[in-house]
């Protein structure tokens, strides 16, 4: 649970039911890291990928489980508030790579993490996990803001990638990029409710001046009307 009394490990989506058949309901069990990513965007990939693994609190319709991914890069990520960045370099400090050790720590602010990232512009579609063996019917949700980390945290899961006898390191951890064929992408694309509110601040204001605009056209008219009688 975070301060606000939000659960944060529950993953509820409407889309999941209405589009996909699925439960609209999933509990988080784990998250995990990749690099590079293991979506691309325009044939880029990033930096790294997280990905937290739901489970659905029931199956329907085949779909079983839930995943959720975020995009960092070092040099070519999207402007965000300094506010989400101090949230992203507390959050990765907190996992204590630089333990070469399988570094076990108390508290990871997952949860401030989530709450803070814009998922309302994401993509959506019936995808499958991406490690062996590979089951079908996940419910993909990938946020499209591409979010920042600091060179030095990235460095030190590649150093912990290194620790097995593959050399991780050097190659990645991604999965090859598989086509979209049937995936059925859908794009969520909307405003958040900051700029919902700016914008409604706006149109008021355009409203109250051209009401204030049309009662001294009314008045004007008056007053000349007023002026012609008495003449």
């Amino acid at each position: 649970m975070n301060k606000a009394g939000q659960d944060t490990q529950t993953f509820h989506s409407k889309l999941a039911d209405t589009v996909y058949g699925s439960t609209s309901r999933y509990t988080g069990v784990q998250f995990h890291f990749h690099a590079g990513s293991e979506h691309t965007i325009d044939g880029k990939r990033h930096d790294l990928e997280m990905h937290t693994v739901h489970l659905a609190n029931e199956t329907k319709n085949g779909f079983g489980y839930a995943a959720m991914g975020l995009m960092f890069s070092v040099n070519d990520h999207d402007s965000v508030d300094e506010s989400l960045v101090e949230i992203i370099d507390k959050f990765f400090e907190s996992l204590d790579w630089s333990n070469e050790n399988d570094p076990l720590v108390p508290e990871v602010p997952y949860g401030d993490l989530m709450m803070a990232v814009d998922m309302n512009n994401r993509w959506v579609y019936k995808g499958s996990v991406t490690t062996p063996p590979c089951a079908q019917s996940v419910f993909w949700n990938v946020l499209r803001t591409i979010h920042p980390i600091k060179q030095e945290h990235l460095d030190k899961y590649l150093k912990q990638l290194e620790r097995g006898a593959d050399d991780l390191a050097s190659t990645g951890n991604w999965r090859m990029i598989q086509p979209v064929d049937k995936h059925n992408v859908i794009v969520i694309s909307r405003e958040s409710s900051a700029a919902g509110v700016a914008w409604l601040s706006i149109l008021v204001a355009v409203v109250a001046i051209l009401c204030l605009l049309m009662i001294g056209l009314v008045f004007k008219e008056r007053t000349l009307k007023n002026n012609k009688a008495a003449n």
